[in-house]
């Protein structure tokens, strides 16, 4: 069985992507899902919150993490689709090729949008991609 892919997306930084997607992903793992999640973001936020997660309690964090390259995404994801029920990536804030990649990948892209007209004028160009992409896409409120 192949894991839906869930890509959080916007090309505004600082909107909330890696709070939303490290979020998702322990919420789905709380739930009993097998949780994959993907860093192709350079800040590696969410490689050093899983590394936090996992030094507090250990064996329970059961959301895998790889943190890679953008250009390495389709490798990657092949890995983890095998093994889990979702893969979340956590994108780059910008629209460039890391982050189409995401998105082409995706079932669904989640695009978080904090209270703000910069935040409301970056969202277009990421729903533009999700379109063209044939992706879902949803605004989460942040």
């Amino acid at each position: 069985m192949s894991a839906g892919i869930i890509t959080v997306a916007q090309q505004k930084g600082g909107a909330g992507k890696t709070t939303l997607a490290v979020q998702l992903a322990v919420a789905l793992a709380v739930a009993g899902h097998r949780v994959a999640l993907i860093d192709i973001d350079p800040q590696k936020s969410a490689g050093a919150w899983h590394a936090v997660r996992t030094a507090t309690i250990g064996a329970e964090n059961t959301v895998v993490l790889a943190s890679v390259a953008g250009w390495k995404l389709d490798s990657e994801l092949n890995r983890r689709v095998r093994d889990a029920d979702v893969v979340i990536i956590d994108s780059p804030p910008h629209a460039e090729t890391e982050a189409k990649a995401a998105i082409r990948a995706a079932d669904l892209v989640l695009v978080p949008l904090q209270p703000s007209p910069m935040d409301l004028w970056a969202t277009d160009p990421t729903l533009e991609l999700a379109g063209a992409q044939g992706a879902a896409s949803l605004i989460v409120l942040n």
